[in-house]
């Protein structure tokens, strides 16, 4: 996969707009998104992921939000999809590239990004989920080192999602 030039920095407010553009363009190009469901994390980034302990990257090719992701600790409701959670845990979230910008390797630099914070912020454990269907990104995470700890139908939304729960240990190299 060919890499090309990502300028990699945290989350400003002022980039609320298009983290928001970003997130729906990938989710429809993935066929994941659901019109209508509410993103609150996504509307309180600060609240949600810096002032939590997390972190949200942004990436920017030609000056323009391309790439994001983002981490935080794992809250309760998720801690009880794993069997024996090592303590402290982070929840990788909202790993977005762009369509038209994918297979460059800005996920890859996003993701290598996040993952070296969070084991500098000391955590222990990623996990993460995705939908079944979204096959590019559980060969992404498999590539990785996540491995499936396990998958569920979830009822939410009117929708039976059918979901894949990952998880890979940081402390381990």
């Amino acid at each position: 996969m060919p890499t090309a030039d990502l300028s990699i920095r945290r989350y400003r407010p002022s980039d609320e707009e298009r983290v928001l553009e970003l997130h729906g363009e990938a989710l429809r190009d993935a066929n994941a998104y659901a019109e209508g469901v509410p993103e609150p994390d996504l509307d309180d980034v600060e609240a949600q992921y810096l002032d939590a302990g997390g972190e949200f990257l942004v990436g920017l090719a030609d000056d323009r939000i391309v790439a994001m992701g983002a981490f935080r600790p794992v809250e309760d409701r998720t801690a009880e999809a794993f069997e024996s959670l090592r303590q402290p845990a982070a929840e990788l979230k909202r790993m977005r590239v762009a369509p038209s910008e994918q297979r460059r390797g800005f996920g890859q630099q996003i993701y290598e990004e996040l993952e070296r914070r969070a084991r500098e912020g000391g955590f222990s454990e990623l996990v993460l989920d995705v939908q079944a269907h979204q096959e590019g990104a559980r060969r992404f995470y498999e590539r990785h080192g996540f491995e499936v700890e396990r998958r569920v139908e979830i009822e939410a939304f009117g929708e039976t999602l059918d979901t894949v729960f990952y998880r890979k240990p940081l402390d381990e190299r």
